[in-house]
């Protein structure tokens, strides 16, 4: 992975104004929001559309990356480094090949992440202990991974 100095400053500037765990989810939102866009294009046959909203998606994706913490984010953090990999190089797949199932598995990767940061949020704001730390992931054999255990982010 190449560092992207415009992706890291996609989550620098979001959790300047909100919680940082408010700042995640947002961000995935946006890659929800634009993955579906994507979509749309795609069906429309749009594809400089759907290549523009696939490259702004990905570029959140990087900013995620490149806040991981290996230093105090023990095993999950390569784990978690591991699934952003995964998820951008499917991203870029979207406008290489057959992009409907592919764009499907995003949008699905996206939202389960996303409710597990929810999750997760919920814990810190109710008070539970629980350290700065990101929801764990684990790869199935489909390189698709699902939620689990938690890593230290810079948050």
């Amino acid at each position: 992975m190449y560092p992207n100095p415009y992706s890291s400053n996609a989550y620098s500037q979001a959790s300047q104004n909100v919680s940082p765990m408010k700042a995640i989810i947002m961000l995935f939102d946006g890659a929800i929001r634009l993955i579906g866009e994507a979509a749309r294009a795609n069906q429309e046959g749009d594809f400089e559309r759907r290549f523009k909203s696939v490259e702004k998606a990905s570029k959140i994706i990087l900013g995620l990356q490149s806040q991981l913490d290996f230093e105090n984010g023990g095993e999950i953090s390569p784990v978690l480094h591991a699934f952003y990999d995964n998820l951008f190089m499917r991203m870029m797949q979207i406008n290489s090949r057959n992009a409907e199932p592919v764009i499907e598995d995003v949008l699905a990767s996206l939202s389960e992440m996303r409710k597990t940061w929810e999750q997760v949020a919920s814990q810190v704001e109710g008070g539970e202990q629980v350290q700065k730390t990101t929801p764990s992931v684990a790869q199935n054999n489909q390189g698709t991974v699902k939620s689990g255990q938690s890593a230290s982010l810079r948050v």
